[in-house]
């Protein structure tokens, strides 16, 4: 018999007739990667029957052992199917129908000289659908080198498989579910509508205000949208961004006017609507809802192990990820073979979905929208002052009664649409990557995953500290001067300056301890920080943890969430840096704001949440309503010591000597407790701006709500938190809004407070 070579055999009873030829011939070694012969890749044992092979083979296949399968299989088949090609192959099958395992039974051998048939029944176990069974199957041998080896090809996976036959898996999910505020209007909305705006330069009446406009329209930087209009010709017809319908209405006029928005002179559309996921408010709201986009492909396996494909969109942020299967439900899935035409060969199994369901949050729609713009006009306002360094920002708004958060917003914001295939923009892709290489970060959620030197605001736990242990007494008069030395304490640093210094301002003066915290006296904390020092180094963190203060909250529904840090303290000097908020404390506005709320409410400490109830809308049942959850009771604080440092915190929007934030509050037709804070955030000399902090509950007589407002490397907290805190009061208690100062349009002055000093 002559030996012939033979090309272009994809097929089983192909190969068989070639190894049948080559058996006759003699067995052929398998080549290496010059084509000398060589070793198998993988030792195996000879079987001396076809069916132990067949055996070790499934066996090997049950645990995915692609290697142990390779070996068995014929040099033949492995010179056209290479090991990663095999795997590979395996793989995209295992991944659709989420492969764990196959079980078989053996149903009859037959042997023909040197090539053999087994006949076995296949059960394929999976993770996303009911068992595959794949009977009366068969896999082809052949003797090579005195062993039997498989005759490979890929209907070894499944009976039908073959090069141009693919497996698929088909998706139907439910509508996405929608999600409402807490008192049931609409945030997010499956087909809902958007609107969309683009300009001309040349028909606008002023470029300069349009900028301005949609800055304040659009909730972003000015300096952004004037970046974005040096990219156009007058002429040219440019996009610029999303709006809700309901702020376009609001600002259509304005817009026609300054914009050009109504001229139809060049005959291009500046207006238009689609249906999309809407999100109220557009970028109002990112920050809390997050955004859906496609699967993203480092994360393929995981979602298809989950049934979803590549295609599909998925929660990526905010309150879409963490209540995903809630808001998508489960989709029909349909395991099919299809032909390369699309021609469905074979259904392989099948699974039930499970409808979707609302979600409703504690925000208030309003409330949050007011929060954003009130940052973003903030930021545009003082674009030439401390904006022009700060960056970025947080805000957190809490009912101090349950932990309800009824705002959260971090600055800068972004459109969540982007990230939808759904949107507006011609080419989304350099707006995402301008986002991921923004300094100011937008992608991160300022109040809840990063944290900051809290400064002077922390001044509110150490003044309940010492009350509350008594080493300091409520009525104790302290001179409060413009330096402190304390090398009573074993201070190291030689003398200390009061944040006045930096400010040319005279000395506080004789203050008792609620005094000193609405004037936030220096010397008088670092004096309390080496008392407390003296009497525990562990007693200021023993405090800071009944309040939750550098320890996650536990919020779940918006992602990541940092812990802070609140260190007990190595030395006197750490002990006299910590007891005014700076050295290594270190906290997130959403650990504040809960810390506050306790402080207004007289001790209860509540678990902060933002989803208040699962289902009730749409025609959906109610499935679950979230309680308010209580973490601590803070009994062991006396409920005196609580008395003296709200006293302090309402004195520094009232008291005209001692008030830090007097004058930004003085007007409010409303009553409202804060604490200014001013956080040194790099070493001496480095020029690094301050962190700006406001904390305030009001009204006074009987809290309702708690804020938190931080301005990263900005200027004082008084200058720079507290009037964006006002504006969110103002709107809060339906109060005329006060304008911001108007020193914010003045050039930038850089501050340089004394070293070891937070204001």
């Amino acid at each position: 018999m002559q030996c012939t070579s033979s090309q272009g055999w994809g097929r089983r009873a192909a190969l068989l007739l070639v190894v049948g030829l080559l058996a006759a011939c003699g067995a052929l070694p398998l080549p290496n990667a010059e084509g000398a012969p060589a070793q198998p890749l993988f030792a195996v044992v000879n079987m001396n029957t076809p069916e132990e092979v067949a055996r070790s083979f499934l066996d090997a296949w049950n645990t995915q052992s692609y290697e142990v399968m390779y070996a068995l299989v014929h040099p033949l088949s492995q010179e056209q199917y290479p090991l990663e090609r095999f795997k590979d192959r395996y793989a995209v099958a295992h991944n659709a129908m989420g492969f764990s395992g196959v079980t078989y039974t053996i149903e009859e051998v037959t042997q023909q000289g040197q090539s053999a048939a087994v006949r076995y029944n296949a059960t394929l176990r999976s993770t996303s659908f009911e068992n595959i069974v794949d009977p009366n199957r068969t896999m082809r041998l052949v003797q090579h080198g005195g062993a039997w080896r498989v005759a490979w090809s890929p209907l070894d996976i499944l009976e039908g498989l073959s090069a141009d036959v693919r497996v698929e898996v088909s998706n139907s999910f439910p509508p996405r579910a929608n999600i409402y505020d807490r008192s049931g209007n609409l945030i997010v909305q499956q087909g809902g509508r958007t609107a969309w705006i683009a300009v001309i330069k040349q028909e606008m009446r002023n470029v300069d205000e349009c900028i301005t406009l949609l800055a304040e329209v659009l909730l972003r930087p000015r300096a952004e949208i004037a970046r974005l209009f040096t990219n156009y010709n007058p002429d040219t017809w440019f996009h610029v961004g999303e709006l809700d319908l309901d702020v376009l209405a609001r600002y259509r006029d304005a817009l026609d006017n300054t914009c050009g928005l109504g001229s139809s002179s060049s005959g291009f559309r500046k207006v238009g609507e689609y249906s999309t996921r809407a999100y109220w408010g557009v970028s109002a709201m990112t920050h809390v809802t997050g955004f859906i986009g496609r699967v993203p492909g480092d994360q393929l396996a995981v979602w298809q192990a989950r049934g979803y494909q590549a295609s599909d969109l998925i929660g990526l942020a905010g309150v879409e990820a963490s209540y995903e299967s809630v808001l998508a439900g489960k989709p029909n899935r349909t395991l099919r073979m299809i032909e390369g035409g699309g021609v469905v060969l074979r259904e392989l199994g099948g699974t039930s979905g499970a409808p979707s369901a609302p979600i409703q949050l504690t925000i208030d729609r309003d409330l949050q929208y007011v929060t954003a713009k009130a940052m973003n006009d903030a930021f545009n306002y003082a674009q030439q002052n401390w904006a022009s360094v700060a960056t970025g920002a947080a805000a957190v708004v809490m009912d101090v009664n349950t932990g309800a958060i009824l705002a959260l917003h971090s600055f800068p914001t972004f459109d969540p649409s982007l990230f939808n295939p759904s949107n507006s923009y011609t080419d989304p892709l350099p707006l995402i990557a301008a986002l991921n290489s923004n300094p100011r970060r937008p992608l991160a959620n300022k109040a809840v995953a990063e944290q900051y030197t809290p400064g002077s605001v922390y001044k509110v736990f150490t003044a309940l500290a010492v009350t509350d242990t008594g080493i300091w007494s409520p009525t104790t008069i302290f001179d409060c001067t413009l330096e402190w030395e304390g090398r009573k304490f074993g201070d190291t640093v030689a003398l200390r300056q009061d944040w006045r210094v930096a400010d040319n301002l005279p000395p506080a003066g004789e203050v008792r301890t609620a005094q000193a915290l609405a004037t936030s006296c220096n010397p008088f904390f670092w004096e309390m920080g080496g008392l407390m020092y003296q009497r525990d180094p562990n007693l200021l963190v023993r405090y800071s943890d009944l309040f939750g203060l550098g320890r996650s909250t536990g919020l779940t529904a918006l992602g990541r969430e940092v812990t802070g840090s609140v260190t007990v303290p190595r030395n006197a000097s750490e002990a006299i840096n910590n007891a005014i908020g700076q050295g290594d404390v270190q906290l997130t506005p959403l650990q504040l704001v809960s810390a506050v709320a306790a402080v207004a409410n007289g001790g209860t400490l509540y678990q902060p949440y933002l989803v208040k109830q699962v289902g009730g809308f749409d025609g959906v049942e109610v499935i679950e309503t979230i309680q308010p959850t209580v973490r601590t009771q803070i009994e062991v604080i006396d409920p005196r010591s609580f008395d003296v440092v709200r006293e302090g915190m309402c004195l520094v929007t009232t008291d005209s000597t001692f008030g830090t934030a007097f004058r930004v509050f003085r007007n409010a037709p409303y009553s409202s407790c804060g604490k200014t804070g001013t956080a040194e955030t790099g070493v001496r000399g480095s020029g690094s701006p301050p962190h700006a902090w406001y904390i305030a509950f009001a009204p006074a007589e009987n809290p309702q709500i708690a804020t938190v407002v931080v301005v990263t490397n900005s200027r004082e907290g008084s200058e720079v938190a507290a009037p964006i805190t006002r504006r969110i009061l103002d709107f809060y208690f339906n109060a005329r809004v006060e304008p911001f100062p108007k020193w914010w349009e003045e050039p930038y002055v850089p501050l340089q407070p004394p070293a070891g000093v937070a204001g």
